[in-house]
């Protein structure tokens, strides 16, 4: 169902993955040693903490945790949902005071940081061992463009936990009630943005507090659709990278919408949730986000709005790029590892297809699996099951690892992104200061 994932990462990207250890249900059982025991008086001192951040994914945790507490009644699992879980897990670590299991969202952290310093557990054994069903590793089992984002060093230390990707929006009511055609190429998109302006309505909105997601939706796929290469160079944070033709390019476009007044000014000032509201009110024809934007907005839909997904202006028509967008647990390293046959246990039930169900009905999320069933897949909302329709074989879907790795370029991407639109730079100015920030972050290659 997921067509072609382009990984882009050099030797040094990250990858987590936890998986469970143990053969057949017999050895397990025979194990002592090695494996977790079911309901042992040994539990009875064990507690293994999970801290997430505060979102709908905590509902990911829902079923493995029952299934985990009916196989060790005496193992007590404490799950905090916390909305500062990132500013909080630097100190924790710090302290030697970090949760078993952590998650927050991978744009707010320094994950890379964190496994460079031996703050986490590399897991690669793990991925090694089945999944729950007994059909396939779990390296096998898991999102591949995910896993691909966290190696560190020849080992692996982070386990995505969502499949998503970026997209532009549209409602299609407006587009049917306008005679308006959906663009594929280039060219199309900025004839159909001059119509859509002399409408009345402003072509796009984006979130201005989280930049990056124009960057995942609009720009990036952009400069992979120009030239993959210069795209990969990005990626790896090779010096020069953002003055190549193709990415000077892609931002020199977004400048002329700019200039055109294609983009909402009001933009610079909101998050996604506000600008999204503003694109529902039908202000604003298109704006980027992801597979996740309608269940997100889940009660805010005017019953004919008819939400559409697109992903970015090609070359050429019919062929493009999009991002996925990966969110990733990490396991911090403790003073003592025994509970660690139990934390492989709860993963193998986390990445079990009767999970994956229950997260897709749930929460309208993909767990971050390789493979999806056709009934998980219509287990979702309607705009995410036609994304991943749409990405077949000719769209290249991208893992951003300088997202990850390189946490200063992107936050000075985010910085450029809202200096073009508040016309405080030109897109040379633009790249000149992403790649002066790319050569100055571990020295650029």
């Amino acid at each position: 169902m997921f067509k072609k994932f382009v990984a882009m990462v050099c030797a040094g990207t990250l990858v987590f993955s936890l998986a469970g250890c143990g053969g057949s249900k017999d050895s397990a059982k025979e194990d002592t040693k090695t494996e977790a025991k079911g309901d042992s008086k040994e539990d009875e001192d064990v507690t293994i903490s999970i801290l997430w951040q505060q979102e709908v994914s905590e509902q990911f945790w829902d079923l493995p945790l029952e299934k985990f507490k009916e196989k060790y009644p005496n193992v007590n699992v404490e799950f905090e949902s916390n909305a500062k879980a990132a500013e909080v897990i630097r100190n924790l670590l710090n302290v030697k005071e970090a949760p078993d299991i952590f998650y927050t969202w991978i744009s707010d952290v320094d994950y890379y940081g964190f496994a460079k310093e031996g703050l986490l557990y590399p897991v690669d054994d793990i991925l090694a061992e089945q999944n729950a069903e007994g059909t396939k590793t779990l390296e096998e089992t898991i999102f591949s463009a995910g896993l691909a984002l966290g190696e560190v060093d020849g080992s692996h230390y982070f386990l995505p936990t969502s499949k998503l990707i970026a997209g532009n929006f549209y409602s299609g009511k407006l587009f049917a009630d306008n005679n308006w055609t959906v663009p594929s190429t280039w060219e199309e998109y900025q004839t159909l943005c001059k119509t859509i302006k002399d409408s009345g309505v402003t072509p796009m909105i984006y979130a201005g507090v989280y930049p990056f997601m124009l960057a995942d939706a609009f720009l990036v796929p952009m400069i992979q659709n120009l030239d993959p290469k210069t795209m990969e160079a990005i990626n790896n944070n090779e010096a020069g990278a953002w003055k190549q033709p193709a990415a000077l390019e892609a931002v020199t476009r977004l400048q002329e919408m700019r200039d055109a007044g294609y983009i909402d000014k009001n933009s610079l000032a909101m998050d996604h949730i506000q600008s999204q509201i503003d694109f529902i009110g039908n202000n604003d024809a298109f704006v980027p986000s992801g597979s996740w934007l309608e269940g997100e907005m889940e009660d805010q839909w005017p019953d004919d709005f008819d939400l559409q997904p697109m992903y970015a202006p090609g070359e050429e028509a019919g062929k493009t790029s999009t991002t996925a967008v990966v969110e990733c647990m990490v396991l911090p390293k403790q003073e003592d590892d025994s509970k660690l046959e139990y934390i492989k246990e709860l993963v193998k039930l986390f990445y079990s297809e009767e999970n994956a169900k229950y997260v897709a009905e749930k929460t309208g999320f993909l767990l971050a699996m390789e493979e999806q069933s056709d009934e998980v897949m219509g287990l979702l909302p309607k705009s995410a099951q036609t994304m991943w329709k749409m990405a077949d074989d000719n769209v290249s879907i991208i893992s951003p690892s300088y997202k990850v790795r390189y946490k200063e370029v992107l936050g000075e991407l985010n910085n450029c992104i809202n200096a073009l639109i508040q016309e405080e730079i030109n897109a040379e100015q633009f790249c000149e200061r992403m790649d002066k920030v790319a050569q100055e972050t571990s020295g650029g290659k």
